[in-house]
């Protein structure tokens, strides 16, 4: 009976500290989450109020700056590509274009002649009013928040860029072991190149059976033309 009760009391003193364990990292993390929710909310505030710093983008800032890097690589590639064109059809896509601008002029143009003199003046008049209402508009404003972080990641991806630029116009140094297997690596393909050239330009001669199934294959093709050149059989 003893035993039995100090048993028991051993297990309820265990018990007890790993509830006081449990209880001390419960409360350990509660407070670092709590920490971290309220410096995330301080960080949220000073973007918020940090509008002094940056000025205020309109809405459409970023779409438009999106729209004009692709116009710009896309005038790149087609650069590039006009390069390698034959002149030929470089001058027929140019004239194509031209063309076509030319004929929507003159589509304009017709219509504008044969629209009535009313219909030309109040037409005049519209077009007036929303070229008026789109300069008179107030345009919406980025949120403060939503502009910080974008204008961090606008400037960290050109960074990265220039980064990257600058490493393939000046290339860091090899190492020493790199730089010595990579000369060793370029001297073998150099040589294996070399050995390659020195064979098409002087192969070694045939072997025995090389030579006797060149022959062979020679004499088959004799035989061949001397059958061709033979009359053909009368009909049976």
């Amino acid at each position: 009976g003893k035993r039995m009760q100090e048993e028991e009391a051993r297990k309820r003193s265990s018990n007890d500290g790993s509830a006081a364990v449990a209880s001390v990292a419960t409360r350990h993390f509660e407070k670092q989450k709590s920490v971290r929710a309220a410096e995330i909310e301080a960080s949220r505030a000073r973007v918020v109020n940090d509008k002094t710093s940056d000025e205020v983008l309109p809405v459409d800032y970023f779409q438009k700056l999106g729209e004009a890097e692709l116009a710009a690589k896309a005038k790149a590639q087609f650069d590039n590509a006009s390069k390698e064109m034959p002149i030929g059809i470089r001058y027929f896509t140019a004239k194509g274009k031209e063309d076509k601008a030319r004929a929507l002029a003159k589509q304009q143009s017709l219509s504008n002649e044969t629209m009535s003199a009313a219909t030309r003046h109040f037409q005049k008049i519209d077009d007036e009013k929303e070229a008026n209402s789109l300069q008179d508009r107030p345009k919406e404003a980025m949120p403060a928040a939503i502009q910080k972080f974008t204008l961090a990641e606008y400037a960290a991806r050109d960074k990265k860029k220039a980064e990257i630029r600058e490493m393939h116009d000046n290339p860091p140094e090899m190492a020493v072991g790199t730089a010595y297997f990579t000369k060793m690596m370029n001297d073998r393909a150099a040589e294996k190149k070399a050995e390659i050239e020195k064979l098409k330009a002087n192969p070694p001669p045939a072997s025995a059976a090389g030579q006797h199934f060149a022959k062979v294959e020679s004499q088959r093709k004799l035989e061949m033309e001397a059958l061709k050149k033979e009359p053909a059989p009368a009909a049976i």
